[in-house]
């Protein structure tokens, strides 16, 4: 592997798995707490002191421990410029569901990605309440609690559950766009389909087979970066939605094992820019 300063990807991806557990009691700790000094980024966008104060943790062990490299972070990115370049760069959601997490209700998780000439080499999922970390890195395979991941070979949408979410947007176009795609994926006779209101969660649901397909529109790169790569390396494919290749910073998804992904990209509709 081609890393700056020999350092290898296990080795980056150990230094995220020990941040995230250090991260977690207090996380925790502020879970059970109804007061979460709650601000809104939107009309219906959360942010709590407690994804800010995780992020200035991780970033400050990270930078310590690895000078050398970039930070992309929700809480700590500006008017939605990524600045996101080759350099080696983490990528980081301190709390992917804030709003499950202000409600108590217990489907969040810590992600964390590392990108080197933005390509993703490591990722790293974290629920502290179900205490489950997901792994990965380039080449390396993807686990759950150590155990080796493979995402399900359902073929047909009878036996599949897919997820989503509703995501932020509130506008009449943005309310109907959602709705459609959702009843053009039921006329098709799904099985299910399941709405956690944690895109990390969920993809990387896809990737351990809980769940056999995510799409969302309005998403972020630290949304999926770090599941994205559990999701490749656990046999499943990151897209557009329109099938083709996904671009990290457009805003949109589709992902899980090849068949399904076909079937449920040819019943999504083409969106207008975010």
């Amino acid at each position: 592997m081609d890393t700056p300063n020999n350092i290898s990807y296990e080795q980056y991806l150990q230094s995220a798995v020990k941040i995230a557990r250090e991260v977690g009691p207090k996380i925790l700790e502020n879970y059970s707490n109804r007061d979460k000094k709650v601000e809104y980024k939107g009309a219906v966008d959360l942010v709590t002191e407690t994804d800010k104060n995780t992020e200035e943790a991780i970033i400050k062990a990270l930078t310590t421990e690895y000078p050398h490299t970039k930070i992309l972070g929700e809480e700590s990115t500006k008017d939605g410029i990524y600045n996101w370049g080759n350099e080696p760069t983490w990528i980081i959601d301190p709390i992917d569901g804030t709003t499950n997490f202000v409600h108590r209700f217990p489907l969040f998780c810590v992600a964390i990605a590392l990108s080197i000439n933005k390509e993703i080499v490591v990722g790293m999922i974290y629920s502290p309440v179900l205490n489950e970390m997901f792994t990965a890195t380039k080449g390396g395979g993807s686990y759950l609690n150590g155990v080796k991941l493979d995402v399900t070979n359902v073929d047909n949408l009878q036996q599949a559950v897919i997820a989503t979410n509703v995501g932020y947007d509130r506008s009449e176009y943005g309310v109907e766009f959602m709705l459609s795609n959702i009843k053009n994926i039921l006329s098709q006779n799904v099985q299910s389909i399941r709405m956690s209101g944690t895109a990390a969660w969920e993809m990387a649901s896809v990737a351990c087979g809980r769940l056999d397909c995510f799409y969302e529109w309005g998403i972020h790169p630290w949304d999926i970066a770090a599941s994205s790569i559990l999701i490749t390396e656990a046999g499943g494919v990151v897209l557009d939605p329109s099938g083709g290749p996904v671009q990290m910073e457009g805003r949109r998804v589709l992902c899980g094992n090849p068949k399904i992904c076909d079937l449920v990209s040819k019943c999504l509709g083409v969106r207008k820019p975010l």
